[in-house]
Formats: C-alpha cells, structure tokens, sequence
C-alpha cells in the first residue's frame, strides 16, 4: 500500500498560515517510507506590490516566501510527485509578471508542472492501476461536490477526483453500478476537497465565512 497525500492551499507566508498543521503534514510523509505528495496551487500567498489587495496579509515579500518555502519542504522533496500552480501564485504571477512561479518552482525541485486540471496514474505492483484526477479549483460554492461533479463528467475514468480552492476538507464515496459479465458489481469513487493550511482569516471572519477544519 502507498499513501497519496494531496497539500494544496499551503498559502505560506501569509499571515494566518498554520504552520503547525503544515509541518505535521511534513512529519507524517517523512516518517513513511511508503508516502508521496503533491502540491495542489495556491503554494505560496504572493501578493505582488499595487496588487488589488494589501500586501499586509502576507509576512514576507513574494520571493521570499517562494526561497523559504522551498527550504521548508526540503526533508520530503524526494517524495514529491508533482507541482500545480493555483489563483494565488500561478494565476497573479503570469498575469502580473508573464512569471510563472510555481512552473520555477517545479523546475528548482526537478519534478513535472501541471497546470490544468489532469490524470495522474498510480501502479502499485504490477496490477494495480489507479487514476487519481486533480486540479486546483476554481468554484467557491458551498456545494463542493458541483465542481466534482464536472470534474468527474470529463474525466470519466477517475477513480479519485482531488480539488482544492474552497478550503473545504472532506471525502466521500460515490458509488454506482457497472455490469462485469454477467452481474452487476459495485463500483466506488471517491470525491475530495482538499482543504488548506489556513486558520480563521480575518477577510473570513469579517464576511462571516462558516469555520471549517484546516490540514
């Protein structure tokens, strides 16, 4: 067995980023040998200067969170799979700067980019084949199976469907049925929104948000 775990919506450097939660997330992929990772956008806060929001919602300027941040994984680099970049940094650094930096990023660390939404085959063995389906997100409904539900329809041989961006933290199995010979056979998938390493932000608290768990 091996163990996929999805970090998407770190938003290091930014002023509420739970750095404990992430750096149990760290330990725990440290210390097994049979974990891999990937990380899901919105990696790193990036609020350039004259952007539309302030700057003081973030401890330290954007190239330093993107230095400090690469220093942090550093321990479970070897275990990384791949980068994606999300709205917060992918998405304001090309419009911004024509820059992408998560693309630097995965670069730096020396693993794939993605930056749609895509398959991921997992092998485990030699018959075992897994399709993880991941994207960043962009819906911030408070219905999350919706843009599963779209994500599922286009990707329609999924069997784990992983998105970030709304900061939900949920799983749940979808189940439907499909013919094998001559019975029918359950056949089970699993919806995900991979929630983030934020704690109660004050733009939250201000427009009353609900409180949802982080990690």
């Amino acid at each position: 067995p091996i163990k996929i775990h999805g970090a998407t919506d770190v938003h290091f450097g930014a002023l509420e980023h739970h750095d404990d939660k992430f750096q149990e997330l760290i330990d725990e992929v440290d210390s097994d040998p049979s974990a891999r990772w990937f990380l899901n956008g919105d990696n790193i806060e990036f609020i350039p200067p004259n952007y539309k929001i302030s700057q003081r919602g973030q401890l330290m300027e954007p190239d330093e969170q993107h230095i400090r941040f690469i220093e942090r994984i550093e321990p479970i680099v070897d275990k990384l799979l791949f980068v994606r970049g999300g709205n917060h940094d992918m998405i304001r650094s090309v419009n911004i700067l024509g820059f992408d930096v998560c693309k630097v990023m995965a670069d730096m660390l020396q693993v794939p980019y993605f930056k749609l939404p895509g398959y991921t085959k997992i092998s485990i063995g030699r018959e075992a084949n897994w399709f993880l389906v991941s994207g960043h997100g962009k819906g911030g409904g408070k219905n999350g199976d919706l843009e599963l539900d779209k994500m599922s329809a286009v990707y329609s041989d999924g069997d784990a469907f992983f998105l970030g961006h709304n900061h939900q933290l949920y799983t749940k199995p979808i189940d439907s049925l499909r013919v094998c010979g001559k019975e029918e056979k359950l056949h089970r998938r699993w919806y995900c929104r991979g929630g983030s390493f934020l704690k109660y932000a004050e733009y939250a608290r201000y427009s009353f948000f609900p409180m949802i768990r982080t990690g």
